[in-house]
């Protein structure tokens, strides 16, 4: 499927509003989830997958992901087919947000574009860091 095609799809949804307040948000049932334990056991053991933050910039700066020795790099949603340069298809990616929602539209973005190699860290940002601080 094309960037453009998939481009096309999401100008449809309001990727600002994405992550709703007292409503109810239905995450696809077929979204790669990696659970925090995997992807601690991954860095641990020497693997280093690229993790790409969906989240805005002024998101990552308040509640940034902690891992020590992880490579993190901040796209948020909205740019993230404008910016495909930046995330390899030869290694692990794994998608983070503050829940889990954003990343999982990143997911589906990718894996619709031919990805094979991204992973969404089930719990996001927020469960990660209580795990690991």
């Amino acid at each position: 499927m094309s960037v453009e095609l998939v481009k096309k799809y999401f100008q449809k949804m309001d990727l600002r509003n994405s992550v709703p307040c007292g409503g109810t948000v239905k995450i696809p049932a077929v979204v790669g989830f990696i659970f925090p334990e995997q992807l601690k056991e991954m860095l641990e053991g020497g693997q280093r997958p690229l993790i790409v933050d969906v989240r805005e910039e002024c998101e990552a700066q308040k509640m940034p992901f902690k891992a020590e020795g992880a490579e993190v790099k901040v796209i948020p949603l909205r740019e993230l087919l404008d910016r495909l340069d930046e995330i390899p298809k030869d290694r692990p990616v794994v998608l983070v947000c503050n829940f889990a929602i954003r990343a999982s539209m990143a997911k589906m973005a990718l894996d619709l574009i031919g990805y094979e190699n991204a992973k969404v860290l089930k719990g996001g940002v927020e469960e990660w860091n209580r795990l690991n601080s």
